[in-house]
């Protein structure tokens, strides 16, 4: 397709959650509760004029459906602040730090005060009616292989509620991921095609995982894809948490918006991204009436010493370079983009081959067999990799971990004497095997007495030296 030609237009916003202290706005830790609520919250919420005066027409929108909202209170994760019956306190320091950290490696401007407003949101996603937001960077640059994509905005805001389940009449969300602090970056229209949309994704993603702070786990980047074509209007479409599923939407969208604009049908609106590729409709498109002053959280002003004392994670490139000193070049740009890019460089030292590949094919391959590896913690792998094990006992620990997180890791590989005993044993057993050289099968039953706490090389030639 000729995107020149149809007049493609695309620009991307990424939101991701980060790894601090506590939340945004309160001291609650930013994490998902493991107990069952302790209240629920019923609410209706209904819009208010934005700082020009004007309500915003989706906010209208969600405020006629007539919705009604259950909170989900947790005692561990939330607190008044999160229930809407005590005001913020200030902004998270920590998470502010973070944000300025992206702001640098994107080369973006930083104002020098820095304001939180409220965005108006109706669908029930916030307790209060509208969600925090603070503009930390403006005017960026990422660079990517078809050239440079402007950065139009970098702000650090919290992550809304989490949707448990609904029906045409009632929501009900849990209050534990609201407050979060959420990086959100937004980019100009200057993607070129739907590749290059999901290039640019990975990237920012990239960035942020760069310092150290990004939360691991499903659902903790987002992004936001708008599109429009010559003689149509913006959409935006929502929905994305798989990169790869980036191209096959907007090419959707875009055969979708050409048969719009040829009927004059097109117009302004918000989708959601389904998994066949196609999206459905969700509200008309927000616009700046949402927008007002947050009235009980100061403006931060940002000074040169201050500014001058964050320091600049290390770029990609350089971490790239690194990396490719101690690890294949291919393995290395598999680390790099991982999610457990942090937890390797915690860890890599002892065995960094094996720590690396155990970070992506190993937990590649558990999830496609259907094992639940959100149930692996950082201390997991401190005591999986603290005991030095082999990397078959490395899977078979992860499938048992994964099945119960409260497993007991086994400490010890097998000592050479009891693997002698256990080879001898298994040849004396099977004289049949022995005589017809079937070394693999022997290799299977000594693997299964073993259960993986040896590695599979050194068996092979302890058996082989003794078949001899």
């Amino acid at each position: 397709m000729n995107y020149d030609l149809i007049g493609f237009k695309c620009g991307i916003e990424i939101h991701n959650r980060l790894t601090t202290k506590h939340k945004l706005f309160c001291n609650c830790p930013p994490k998902f509760s493991e107990q069952k609520p302790v209240k629920i919250i019923k609410r209706k919420l209904r819009p208010v004029a934005g700082e020009m005066g004007k309500v915003d027409i989706a906010a209208t929108y969600e405020y006629l459906k007539g919705k009604t909202f259950n909170y989900q209170v947790f005692s561990d994760t939330s607190c008044l602040v999160e229930c809407d019956e005590e005001p913020p306190h200030e902004l998270n320091s920590e998470a502010l730090t973070i944000a300025l950290q992206i702001c640098k490696l994107l080369r973006a401007k930083i104002p020098e005060e820095i304001h939180i407003m409220r965005k108006t949101v109706i669908d029930g996603s916030n307790t209060s009616g509208f969600q925090r937001t603070a503009l930390v960077g403006t005017n960026g640059t990422l660079d990517t292989s078809k050239g440079p994509v402007r950065i139009a905005n970098i702000c650090l805001e919290e992550e809304s509620c989490g949707i448990v389940e609904k029906n045409d009449t009632i929501i009900t969300y849990r209050l534990d991921r609201l407050g979060i602090p959420l990086i959100e970056i937004g980019t100009e229209p200057d993607i070129k095609d739907p590749e290059h949309a999901k290039e640019v994704a990975e990237k920012l993603g990239m960035i942020v995982r760069s310092t150290g702070k990004s939360q691991r786990g499903i659902g903790v980047i987002r992004q936001d894809i708008n599109v429009s074509v010559k003689g149509g209007k913006r959409v935006e479409i929502k929905g994305f948490q798989d990169l790869d599923m980036i191209p096959k939407v907007i090419d959707f969208e875009i055969n979708r918006q050409v048969g719009l604009v040829k009927h004059n049908q097109s117009k302004e609106e918000t989708r959601l991204a389904k998994p066949d590729g196609s999206t459905d409709y969700m509200r008309p498109l927000p616009g700046g009436e949402r927008m007002y002053p947050e009235t009980d959280v100061p403006p931060i002003v940002i000074t040169k010493e201050f500014l001058s004392s964050i320091k600049t994670p290390e770029t990609w490139e350089l971490k790239l370079e690194r990396l490719e000193k101690i690890l294949p070049k291919d393995l290395a740009n598999q680390v790099l983009k991982s999610e457990y890019l942090d937890l390797f460089e915690k860890y890599y030292k002892t065995n960094p081959i094996l720590i690396a590949t155990t970070f992506t094919s190993t937990l590649k391959d558990l999830s496609r067999r259907g094992f639940e590896t959100s149930n692996l913690k950082e201390e997991h792998f401190n005591e999986l990799f603290r005991k030095n094990l082999p990397k078959e006992a490395i899977m078979t620990t992860l499938e048992n971990l994964c099945k119960n997180p409260d497993a007991k890791i086994e400490s010890d590989v097998i000592s050479d004497e009891t693997l002698h005993n256990i080879v001898k044993d298994v040849i004396d057993r099977n004289p049949e095997l022995v005589k017809e050289n079937k070394i693999s099968a022997l290799m299977g039953d000594v693997m299964k007495q073993v259960k993986g706490r040896v590695d599979g090389k050194k068996v092979m030639e302890l058996l082989k030296k003794e078949l001899r």
